[in-house]
């Protein structure tokens, strides 16, 4: 049975602390093991309510995809994303290191109707006055008028993939005022710092910067990177990396800085 996302309710079970449309996301994984669509869960993987007692509005599952992009998911999609990859333990040291817990898609739409999810795509569907956010906040707009990167394959062709990911909500204090190889040093240490394999530490691509910035604001009502950047690897035509952020009023900003620059607005969130 195919499983469609809910509008979010604002409130929860104050004895199960679940709201209905997760309650809903649970039955169709129920449905879906009982019909040998999805697997058992593993010991090492995190349910979903259990992650969501964690992180509190820092969860951004299946409801807040469903409620941002308007994204229904399929049974195959629905397998995929049951177990979250993190051991409790790694979940609450994330927590407390600032990361948000999100799970991305890299389409909207579904069947012959679906589209990969890009940039341009979200430019589209968040085109026009702002509906995401608190309607007494409003910003002008969702993303701030651009057009240099309209051609770019990083807004035209990339996607972010399919699963969870852990991110920090702000850009670390440390990678402020250093260019981008030195910022790369800084995320190494963070890692070793954190007791975490340098090797899953990565910088987000600006499609996952974006996705997961709107996810956010669409979510909580309130804006990440708004006074910062988050610096790419991501690399634009004329060699420059692409860094995303600077979500004030105005809407959400795309540049592209020479690898030598460094700002003091210039930093970078870690991702696993």
């Amino acid at each position: 049975m195919p499983f469609e996302a809910y509008k979010i309710y604002e409130e929860y079970e104050p004895d199960k602390f679940k709201t209905t449309t997760q309650k809903k996301v649970e039955q169709a994984l129920d449905t879906a093991k009982k019909e040998g669509l999805a697997l058992e869960t593993k010991e090492a993987s995190v349910e979903f309510e259990e992650a969501r007692e964690i992180f509190g509005p820092d969860f951004l599952g299946p409801e807040s995809v469903g409620t941002t992009f308007g994204v229904e998911f399929s049974q195959e999609e629905l397998n995929q994303i049951e177990n979250i990859p993190f051991t409790r333990e790694e979940l609450e040291k994330a927590k407390e290191l600032g990361m948000m817990l999100v799970l991305r898609v890299p389409r909207v739409g579904k069947d012959k109707a679906a589209k990969p999810l890009t940039i341009k795509q979200m430019q589209g569907v968040f085109k026009g006055e702002d509906k995401l956010g608190d309607p007494k906040k409003k910003k002008s707009q969702i993303f701030y008028d651009q057009d240099w990167y309209n051609k770019e394959e990083f807004a035209t062709k990339d996607t972010p993939s399919l699963g969870w990911s852990l991110v920090t909500k702000k850009i670390l204090e440390e990678s402020r005022s250093k260019n981008w190889d030195q910022q790369q040093e800084v995320l190494k240490k963070w890692a070793e710092e954190n007791d975490i394999d340098p090797a899953q530490i990565k910088r987000r691509t600006p499609v996952e910067i974006a996705y997961d910035t709107l996810l956010y604001y669409g979510t909580n009502k309130e804006s990440l990177l708004e006074n910062t950047w988050d610096w790419t690897g991501v690399q634009s035509s004329d060699g420059g990396f692409v860094g995303v952020g600077y979500f004030d009023s105005d809407g959400l900003y795309v540049d592209d800085d020479s690898r030598d620059d460094a700002d003091s607005l210039l930093g970078v969130c870690p991702s696993r």
